[in-house]
């Protein structure tokens, strides 16, 4: 039997070499649209009017209830206005609409339009037990937008400065339980406190789809997996991306613009693995918004998180701007990446204009668990000559590769220097560690003069060497001098090496001296202990009693 659909399909593809001129290419085209609407379960058989007065929520409701599984549900364009939750309860449903152009709203678009509370659509609900929902619902061609009355402000400036600085108050886009498989293709989502709303969601994808003007764009948690967007385009919301206790999301050529706010981060990954950005355009917030944005993309807040990778990241960074209250400058976004619990975080590649930032990456917090590589053709540096800066107390680990005509440097290597401050006293006949409590130089911020020891970032070889000065020694005294490895003790432990012993000829100054190089683990840490069998002091400075430790 003759499927006129295909056939026509066919017919720019026959072998008889026949050419379609624009208007018969046209015709076929509109002929084909016309047996799609045909084929589909159309809205307007329910009653559905689009005008954007009549309440059609009872009669998309219907649509989608009185049609079987995997079926194609269409709503031709026009203004809808939804007054309560659309539920849906049907495996693989095609909803779609009409959209033109870029931004798929206007005339001849197929518009949502959303005056109630909760989601404006929900596939399935929470009582479904795990991963067992409505799943692969697609959604195609399709603007959905918040219009009701009940509205909070946005904090993001540049939504402010549009008009569109609001958003539905409990609202919610699209909200699926435990589903997967959702669809988006083509469509805007506007106004909503949480647009796309995902628990136990997993394999969803989103292909073309713009996220404006919400509090939160995507949320994603409790194992919403294997999520995967292309040119996803997010402007102007709080938080573009809010994902969360799950695995694997991949981004791919998205366009996130102005978003975040002072208060507001626009990418947050939290207690997740496996979130990989591939060419991606990261726009700050206009100089003219006289805003700064702490970071774009906050990484482990309460949680580790780890194997996130940027790569190939286009940053639109504006230049700073001058602050009115002290006249100082500031950068629209402090910082591209800032690790607070966080480990194999990769920056691959930064490009635009990455140095109006304050710096690319930053640490906050105490976690010990805080490590960030970055690789790129750096041609520039930070005021401070580095490419992260500390703000916590955590391990804030960053191993950099700069690509240049020099080759391949590897920056942030270990390097300190610290030194005695005052006199110390030695009590005799007792062991007792070197108070080395001014710091000369600490490249990755190791050296702990709190606790009088260095502990090491990152694993490796080191050279450790240390120059001490004391009083004048007593005919005969013995001094010595050693070095101590992961050793918590003040009193009767034993030395990792004895870097030198020595007994005095004669009343005159005394040195003790060593240098020594090791193998070391993450997070292992030494101090220097002097012995004197006769109370003598250390003498302060930094030509003459310091330490020195740098990684080979």
């Amino acid at each position: 039997m003759t499927d006129r659909f295909t056939d026509r399909l066919k017919l720019n593809l026959s072998s008889t070499g026949t050419e379609l001129t624009l208007q018969q290419l046209n015709e076929n085209f509109k002929s084909i649209e016309k047996e799609f609407i045909q084929r589909s379960v159309n809205a307007s058989w329910f009653g559905a009017a689009g005008d954007g007065v009549q309440d059609d929520t009872a009669a998309l409701q219907e649509l989608i209830n009185k049609t079987p599984d995997y079926s194609i549900l269409h709503i031709p364009s026009g203004r809808y206005k939804i007054t309560s939750t659309l539920q849906i309860r049907k495996q693989g449903i095609r909803i779609f609409g009409i959209h033109k152009g870029r931004y798929r709203q206007g005339k001849g678009v197929t518009s949502i339009e959303y005056y109630g509370t909760g989601p404006c659509f929900q596939i399935g609900d929470e009582s479904l037990p795990s991963f067992s929902g409505f799943q692969n619902v697609q959604f195609h061609d399709l603007a959905i937008r918040y219009e009701g009355t009940d509205r909070a402000s946005l904090n993001n400036p540049f939504s402010q400065e549009v008009k569109r600085g609001y958003y539905g108050k409990g609202a919610l886009g699209i909200q699926d339980w435990k589903g997967g498989g959702v669809t988006l293709d083509n469509v805007l989502i506007e106004h909503f406190e949480t647009a796309f709303w995902g628990y136990e969601s997993d394999v969803d994808l989103f292909n073309c789809t713009e996220i404006n003007y919400n509090k939160t764009g995507i949320h994603l948690q409790n194992r919403s997996s294997q999520f995967t967007s292309l040119a996803l385009f997010t402007l102007g919301n709080d938080t573009a991306l809010d994902l969360n206790s799950s695995n694997g999301a991949r981004f791919l050529a998205s366009q996130h613009i102005k978003d975040g706010s002072s208060g507001d981060i626009p990418i947050r990954i939290d207690d997740f693995m496996n979130a990989e950005f591939i060419g991606c355009w990261f726009e700050g917030l206009s100089l003219e918004h006289r805003v700064t944005v702490p970071s774009f993309i906050q990484i482990g807040v309460t949680k580790e998180t780890k194997n996130v990778a940027l790569r190939d990241s286009i940053l639109a960074i504006a230049d700073k701007f001058r602050d009115k209250n002290d006249d100082n400058y500031r950068s629209v976004c402090d910082y591209f990446v800032d690790v607070v619990i966080g480990k194999k975080i990769l920056v691959d590649e930064v490009g635009g204009y990455p140095r109006n930032l304050r710096n690319l990456v930053s640490f906050s917090g105490s976690s010990s668990t805080q490590q960030a590589t970055l690789r790129s053709h750096l041609d520039f540096n930070y005021v401070d000559n580095r490419y992260y800066k500390n703000n916590g107390t955590g391990q804030a680990l960053l191993l950099v590769e700069k690509y240049s005509n020099n080759g391949i440097e590897h920056l942030d290597k270990t390097f300190v220097k610290a030194y005695l401050g005052a006199r110390q006293n030695i009590l005799a006949g007792s062991w007792q560690k070197v108070h080395f409590n001014q710091i000369s130089y600490d490249e990755m911020t190791e050296f702990e003069a709190t606790g009088n020891r260095w502990r090491a970032k990152q694993a490796g070889k080191y050279r450790i060497q240390a120059y001490i000065s004391t009083d004048p020694q007593v005919d005969g005294n013995r001094t010595r001098l050693a070095l101590h490895v992961n050793d918590e003790q003040i009193a009767g432990s034993s030395a990792y090496a004895y870097f030198d012993d020595r007994v005095i000829g004669g009343p005159n100054y005394s040195a003790l001296s060593g240098t020594i190089e090791l193998k070391l683990e993450a997070d292992s840490f030494i101090d220097i202990r002097v012995f004197s069998q006769n109370k003598t002091d250390i003498l302060p400075g930094g030509g003459l009693t310091y330490l020195t430790i740098s990684r080979i």
